[in-house]
């Protein structure tokens, strides 16, 4: 469950894409034999340039080492050469189904004790790789009788001016969670070779708090951040840098089913600052100084200002030539090359 927050910044239009996942609902109860379908929409803002890649995973999170991976699919640029579906394990065998990847619910006909768990939908923006661009909501389903399960909820986003202190809100419902653990990411694989699962990327662990203790562990990475015994994540003197996607996780500590009762929900942190703007400016490319991942493109005839991303992490943009490069090939501030 997300509550939208909407967001205008006048004489800027960003080229970057938002994507909210949900499911409509935290869990679903059913016997075994019968078909079961698991909810999800998602919608892009500010549009949906390129349709996105779907996955259906089940495990604790989408990077749960021990997960399963459903399902994959998108439709093609051209929808005239139609759509890609790929199921994994039995699942194809089993008959299970996305009838519509505009609205990629997911169909198990015939669910089994074996199914229960937690079932993520995560929408990934095709052509971007960033943090926003990428997002997933879950189900708890419950086989045969009613179990202990957890529900993470946040706002979809939040913006602060740059060098204000940001608080990310979270609340965990329907078992009361005994740790709660924020997260930043996904970070995505640069390399292309590997390019089936840059998707789902990495998650760096921020900090988190053991609620019965209240004792609280934050990662070296992030010493300016804090877990508050309400769940909210602190960020004290927000920077740019610290834009992103961060999620909020609750678990128990000897959970009977650790998929039921482990849930993650995400919030885009959105740092503003610097504003550039294209009256008056030559058409062309202009680097943003204080994201070298973004660039400024102004259009000729055409009054907007474009905020562009460089697309994969890692991608900086080079001023040199006007065109987004790998770091280790740019000098700095952006880059690493030495001269």
């Amino acid at each position: 469950m997300k509550f939208l927050v909407v967001l205008l910044m006048l004489g800027v239009v960003y080229a970057d894409i938002s994507t909210i996942v949900t499911t409509g609902k935290p869990a679903i109860l059913e016997i075994p034999g019968v078909k079961v379908t698991i909810p999800c929409s998602y919608e892009m803002l500010p549009s949906e340039d390129q349709p996105p890649i779907i996955y259906w995973i089940k495990g604790t999170s989408v990077d749960d080492p021990n997960a399963v991976v459903i399902f994959k699919g998108y439709r093609y640029w051209n929808e005239s050469l139609g759509e890609y579906r790929q199921f994994y394990g039995d699942y194809e065998k089993r008959g299970a189904a996305v009838p519509d990847l505009k609205v990629p619910s997911l169909v198990l006909p015939g669910i089994s004790n074996e199914d229960e768990g937690r079932y993520w939908c995560m929408v990934a923006e095709w052509s971007g790789r960033q943090q926003q661009g990428t997002d997933a909501d879950s189900v708890a389903l419950m086989v045969g009788k009613a179990e202990s399960y957890l529900d993470a909820r946040t706002d979809v986003n939040q913006t602060v001016n740059e060098g204000d202190n940001a608080r990310l809100d979270c609340g965990v419902y329907y078992d009361t969670a005994d740790v709660i653990t924020w997260y930043e990411g996904p970070f995505h694989n640069s390399d292309t070779e590997n390019f089936t699962h840059t998707e789902v990327g990495t998650y760096k662990k921020v900090g988190s708090i053991d609620l019965a203790s209240k004792d609280t562990q934050m990662e070296s990475d992030f010493g300016k951040m804090f877990v508050n015994e309400d769940f909210s994540l602190t960020i004290n003197g927000a920077v740019i840098a610290d834009s992103g996607r961060y999620w909020c996780e609750g678990s128990k500590l000897n959970p009977s089913n650790v998929e039921l009762e482990t849930d993650r929900a995400s919030i885009e942190l959105i740092v503003t600052g610097y504003l550039f703007e294209c009256n008056n400016q030559a058409p062309g490319l202009y680097s943003d100084p204080e994201d070298c991942s973004m660039y400024y493109e102004c259009v000729s005839g055409d009054a907007r200002t474009y905020h562009r991303s460089c697309g994969y992490d890692g991608l900086v943009f080079d001023d040199r030539y006007d065109y987004c490069d790998w770091a280790a090939n740019v000098p700095p501030p952006c880059g690493t090359k030495k001269d």
